[in-house]
C-alpha cells in the first residue's frame, strides 16, 4: 500500500555505512577487545563526570536555547588561531547532524560532488540521499597515499562540493594544512564549496584545522566524539565565515538540537586539556607500537597513515581479514563498510590502554 508514497528514490546507493556491517563471531570464553568505533580509547573524560555530580540540579523541564550560546562563545575562546567570531559557529546534533543539514544545503539532484576515496562513508552516503552523484579521486591500494596531485585532480572535475575527512577516515592521514588551503582556493575560483571533516581533528594541533583558512567557501566541521571523548552526547558544530550559508543553516536546522545537558558537557569537555592532553600522548604510543608488530609481516600492509590519529588501515592480500581478527576477539571496522573497499582491509582504532599489551599479542599471531 506504500508503493509510490515513501520518497526513497535517492536510498539505492548499494552501500551501507560501516555501523550496519554484518555482526561478527568472536570465540567463546575470549575477552574481546574493541578496535572498531572511534571513541576515545580513555573513555569518558573528568570533566563529564564532573557535570554528571551536579546534574541533580540541572532543569529539563523548559526547552534550550535555539542555540547554545555560551558554548558558541566558549569555542570561539578556546581556539583563538582560528579567529572566527560567535556568528561564525553552527552547533548540531553532533558532527553527523552538522552534515546532514549541509548536504540538505549544498546539494541535491543532478549536483555532482568530488572527494578523496576511502573516506568517511556516512559523510558521503547524507550526500548521495540528496540525489547528488559522488565522483571521488580513487587512492591506489595498499597505501593508499595522498599524492602532491590531489589538489589538481579534485579541483579540475566539474563538482559543486568537494568533501574531505582530515584526518581521513579510516586511513588516519593527514591532508597538510598548505594543501588544504591550496584545494580551498582553487576551488574558490571555480565556485566550489569545500567541506572539511575534521571529526579525528582534535588529534592535530588547533593550528593545524583548516578553520585558520580564512575563506568564503570552505566549512569546517567538528565533534566532541573522539579525541574528547564524548560520543554520547551528540554535539558537533561547523565553522563558517560565510553569512549567507550560516543564515540559511539556522533557517534549515530544526530548533533546539542540542539539549541543556548537552550544551554543558560540551562546554565543560572544551577546557579539559589535561584529558585531551593524555589522550594524544596514549594515542601516538600505542599507534607507533601496533605498527611496529604489523611492518613486514607477510601478506599485510598498512596505509599511510599519521601517527597521531588513532586509526589505521590494515589490508590483507587475500582472506577475510574481519574474520580473523574476529578470531582473535578482536573488533574492527569492516571493510566493506567503505566505498570501494572489501572485508580484505579492516579501520582499527587503537585499543583502551588497559587491553593494549594483550591486543598487541594477538595481531602479532596474524
Amino acid at each position: 500500500m506504500w508503493k509510490g508514497k515513501l520518497q526513497d528514490q535517492y536510498l539505492s546507493t548499494g552501500q551501507e555505512g560501516y555501523a550496519f556491517a554484518a555482526p561478527v563471531r568472536y570465540p567463546d570464553g575470549v575477552e574481546l577487545i574493541d578496535c572498531a568505533l572511534g571513541t576515545n580509547p580513555l573513555g569518558t573524560p573528568p570533566s563529564v563526570k564532573a557535570v554528571l555530580e551536579r546534574a541533580k540540579e540541572l532543569s529539563v523541564c523548559g526547552y534550550p536555547e535555539p542555540e547554545p550560546e555560551r558554548l558558541k562563545e566558549a569555542i570561539v575562546s578556546k581556539f583563538p588561531s582560528w579567529n572566527v567570531r560567535p556568528e561564525h559557529i553552527l552547533v548540531g546534533g553532533g558532527s553527523m547532524g552538522v552534515l546532514v543539514t549541509l548536504s540538505r544545503l549544498l546539494l541535491g539532484p543532478e549536483v555532482f560532488f568530488t572527494g578523496v576515496s576511502p573516506q568517511f562513508t556516512d559523510g558521503v552516503l547524507q550526500g548521495m540521499y540528496t540525489g547528488a552523484s559522488y565522483h571521488p579521486v580513487l587512492l591506489e591500494a595498499p597505501g593508499f597515499i595522498f599524492g602532491g596531485d590531489i589538489p589538481q585532480q579534485l579541483t579540475e572535475s566539474p563538482s559543486s562540493l568537494i568533501y574531505l575527512d582530515r584526518p581521513n577516515n579510516p586511513t588516519g592521514q593527514a591532508l597538510p594544512l598548505e594543501m588544504v588551503e591550496r584545494i580551498a582556493r582553487e576551488a574558490m575560483n571555480k565556485n566550489t564549496w569545500l567541506l572539511v571533516d575534521e571529526a579525528y581533528g582534535d588529534f592535530i594541533p588547533d593550528e593545524e584545522s583548516a578553520a585558520t583558512v580564512d575563506l568564503p567557501n570552505l566549512v569546517t566541521c567538528r565533534s566532541f566524539s573522539k579525541g574528547r571523548g564524548a560520543a554520547g552526547i551528540r554535539v558537533g558544530f561547523a565553522l563558517t565565515r560565510n553569512s549567507e550559508l550560516a543564515a540559511s543553516f539556522r533557517k534549515l536546522q530544526p530548533p533546539f538540537v542540542v539539549g541543556v545537558v548537552d550544551a554543558l558537557f560540551a562546554e565543560a569537555i572544551l577546557y579539559d586539556d589535561g584529558f585531551l592532553e593524555e589522550t594524544r600522548r596514549y594515542v601516538r604510543t600505542a599507534k607507533e607500537k601496533t605498527i611496529k608488530v604489523l611492518q613486514g609481516r607477510k601478506g599485510l600492509s598498512v596505509a599511510a597513515t599519521d601517527l597521531r590519529v588513532p586509526i589505521l588501515l590494515l589490508t590483507r592480500e587475500s582472506g577475510d581479514l574481519v574474520s580473523m581478527l574476529g578470531a582473535l576477539g578482536i573488533s574492527c571496522e569492516p571493510g566493506a563498510g567503505f566505498f570501494g573497499l572489501d572485508n580484505s582491509s579492516v579501520r582499527l582504532r587503537v585499543p583502551s590502554p588497559q587491553h593494549l599489551e594483550e591486543f598487541l599479542r594477538r595481531i602479532a599471531s596474524l
